[in-house]
């Protein structure tokens, strides 16, 4: 499938009954209004704006907590659904910029917090990645419309590295009720180059969401979405689509008929054509779906019977059950004015931001609009100390890892199946895997005493000694790190002195090394012995530079990565800061060091100093232990270490679906789990996640059962022509910092 469908993008759609409120904030004398979190054809499970109903009575705790009233939102995944994606991205993303609480107050920048993964739990991340958001939010008096013109920053558009500006208008007449779960509100939009004149009708895509006025009790949406003519052939390099849905519904009785379309037609020299069509019929207890794309193929879908996938948790101090927050960092701007996020992980800037060493940047007061300097510190790798927790090979069996093997430059995946360590893919020229059916074993390429380093998508590096014989009670560590520099405690004395002996990078490394080219590598051979083979490396206290004598552990001068496992970066193996008398050492080492470099922002140590030249600490993610207990499963008893930075829980491991490419968890943690770290206990609660309603074994009877007439009563066909301009205009000049960052306001932070 080609990566311009859409929006890749993973999507934090919220749920609809979990919508209205815009009275909780005054504006002066004026009440802001709120449309939809999300809009969809049937209701996930359970979904409610009091959450608590989503907590049975032996989960309920303190009366009024965060962990009682921050609110569950379940959305319902189907193929059918999927043309109302790129409007819920708007919507729920809007949500996050808080437009209601900044009713008549003028033009604002919010960033919006966006998860590429899919709601991915990987480690090793280098932060979240966020979209500027310019909104202004109106509403003349209690009686008039809200109405919200929003500017969206985007750094690529329909899969081209194509700077654009998304233009919407959103007018609220009606907020969402029971009777009318939707409310009444239109929202217009429209996508153009960034270099586009606001007014100029040569869109990348536009479309049109809105209720129908009704005189019945029925609710009625239409939601249309274009570019180009899908029903002709695109010119070479062009693509066209359509995305389209009608829904007419029942609120009181939970019952409706819906209408949904999506092609995708792209030319690439030879045309690629993606398309689905569907006719929904719904009511309580079952949804009828005849696809017409696919031979008019007849499913019933339960919605009593849901398969739950959870994309984010909250956690909670298990006594007073309130919200663990963390002071991950603070947004930051540039002289010119672009707008970004300093934190634990690094430094964020859009693409369009060169960030250099020295730079200066500014952190702005809410209060007083006062600035604080701050002066960007950039070097061309990364050290990290890293402090282990052990495992076993049972709590990994059947994990797939990926393995890097220094001497030839091929990425593996590998697992321990319970029997034999071996192979399950090699790595492919596009990035991914190709299987290894059946797995081969590679236990024999192992000496006794080695040390291997894997990667997990969840559990970050996993590694372990290799053992006389490998069994499910073999010892493995995974690691917590954290970023060295200047003023750790660690270079108290200066600089420091540190010892390699296996994945040992070499310094100054050439292009044939760095690309694996000519028989070449960046690493050094693995020493043989802890006097033999093994290199003395130096951190410099000054330069933050790794040394071999006085040669800095980088690419060289000039040096560029265009192909190989070089192109994600380079890392060399542990370092030790006192020298091994043997290699039996390593598991009596707690604490080791890793040294990162490349060409990748997240190779790079990217950190920021105060006006005293001292660096700035943020707080690191709290390391809690988990061991899930779910009968049946694959992962029953086994034992994980997860992070908590705030606000998102990583460390659950994630498995990526080959029919859509999206990253599925492969466990759910039940909320009122709880986790203790030291004297404090911990509480878990979903909050967001999504539910597929499992097909029924016999849909033609159910059909019959239930009483359904897809052919009863025609849904029609939305078109373009409801469509208007947004015609907003030229996106404000906002020279305030970011009000709100991934939806929290930054006044008191």
């Amino acid at each position: 499938m080609p990566t311009s469908k859409i929006f890749t993008a993973s999507l934090l759609l919220l749920g609809l009954a979990a919508c209205s409120g815009g009275s909780d904030s005054s504006t002066g004398s004026v009440q802001g209004l709120q449309a939809p979190q999300q809009v969809t054809i049937v209701e996930a499970e359970g979904n409610s704006g009091a959450s608590s109903l989503r907590l049975s009575p032996e989960l309920r705790g303190v009366t009024g907590s965060d962990y009682t009233t921050d609110p569950v939102r379940f959305w319902i995944e189907d193929s059918s659904m999927k043309p109302l994606d790129t409007v819920n991205m708007i919507l729920s993303s809007l949500q996050q910029t808080r437009y209601w609480e900044q009713t008549n107050q003028g033009a604002y920048v919010a960033l919006v917090a966006s998860d590429e993964e899919g709601g991915g739990g990987e480690r090793g991340n280098s932060g979240t990645s966020y979209e500027k958001w310019t909104v202004l939010s109106t509403r003349r008096d209690n009686d008039s419309p809200q109405i919200v013109s929003f500017w969206i920053a985007q750094e690529e558009s329909m899969g081209q590295n194509i700077p654009s500006i998304i233009y919407g208008k959103l007018t609220v007449t009606a907020e969402p009720s029971d009777s009318q779960p939707l409310g009444a509100f239109t929202l217009y939009f429209k996508n153009l180059e960034a270099s586009a004149s606001p007014s100029s009708t040569d869109t990348m895509f536009q479309g049109y969401l809105r209720t129908v006025a009704r005189n019945d009790s029925q609710s009625e949406l239409e939601f249309y979405m274009w570019h180009g003519d899908v029903d002709s052939t695109p010119g070479v390099g062009e693509y066209a689509m359509r995305d389209r849905v009608h829904v007419v519904g029942d609120p009181a009785n939970d019952s409706g008929r819906a209408y949904t379309q999506s092609v995708f037609v792209q030319n690439s020299g030879s045309v690629y054509t993606e398309e689905g069509e569907w006719q929904l019929q719904f009511n309580a207890d079952y949804v009828a779906r005849r696809d017409v794309t696919n031979s008019n193929t007849l499913a019933v879908l339960d919605r009593n019977d849901y398969v739950s996938t959870v994309y984010r948790y909250g956690v909670y101090d298990a006594t007073s059950e309130g919200r663990i927050e963390m002071s991950g960092g603070f947004p930051i701007e540039t002289s010119n004015g672009a707008n970004g996020w300093a934190g634990y992980y690094g430094i964020w800037f859009p693409n369009d931001v060169t960030v250099t060493d020295g730079m200066s940047v500014l952190r702005r007061s809410f209060a007083d609009n006062s600035t604080t300097p701050y002066t960007l510190f950039v070097a061309p790798g990364r050290l990290e100390k890293r402090s282990r927790s052990a495992i076993t090979f049972a709590d990994i069996q059947d994990e797939v890892l990926e393995y890097f093997n220094p001497n030839t430059g091929n990425d593996l995946q590998v697992l321990w199946d319970g029997s034999d360590f071996v192979k399950v893919g090699l790595r492919n020229g596009n990035g991914g895997y190709d299987p290894i059916d059946p797995a081969v074993s590679i236990a024999s390429s192992f000496t006794t005493g080695q040390w291997v380093s894997c990667w997990s998508q969840a559990r970050g590096q996993v590694e372990w000694t290799w053992p006389a014989t490998l069994s499910g009670t073999t010892e493995a560590y995974v690691w917590q790190s954290e970023t060295i520099t200047a003023d750790s405690a660690d270079m108290a004395n200066g600089d420091l002195t540190l010892h390699g002996y296996f994945n040992q990078l070499r310094a100054n490394i050439t292009s044939d090394q760095a690309n694996f080219q000519n028989s070449e590598s960046p690493y050094l051979p693995d020493a043989t012995d802890v006097s033999t083979g093994n290199t003395d490396y130096t951190f410099d206290k000054e330069t933050l530079l790794l040394l071999i004598g006085s040669d800095p552990v980088t690419l060289a001068n000039g040096v560029t990565v265009t192909q190989g496992p070089g192109m994600f970066g380079f890392n060399c193996g542990p370092l030790f800061a006192t020298a091994l008398t043997s290699f039996g050492d390593i598991g009596q080492s707690s604490t080791t060091y890793q040294w990162y470099t490349g060409e990748n922002e997240w190779n790079q140590l990217r950190t920021l100093k105060d006006q005293n030249g001292d660096f700035v600490v943020f707080d690191a993610p709290i390391r809690l232990s988990y061991t899930h207990s779910e009968v049946g499963s694959s992962f029953d008893g086994r034992s994980f270490f997860l992070d908590w930075d705030g606000a998102n829980l990583g460390g659950v491991p994630y498995e990526q679906n080959t029919d859509n490419g999206r990253w599925y968890p492969l466990f759910n943690i039940p909320t009122g789990t709880t986790m203790t770290v030291g004297q404090t206990t911990y509480k878990i609660k979903q909050l967001e996640g999504e539910q597929r309603m499992v097909e029924v074994g016999s849909p033609n009877t159910v059909y019959a059962a239930e009483g359904f007439d897809l052919d009863g009563e025609t849904i029609s066909e939305p078109t373009e022509t409801p469509y208007q301009d947004p015609a907003i205009g030229a996106k404000p000049s906002v020279t305030k910092p970011p009000k709100y960052v991934g939806g929290l306001a930054q006044e008191d932070r």
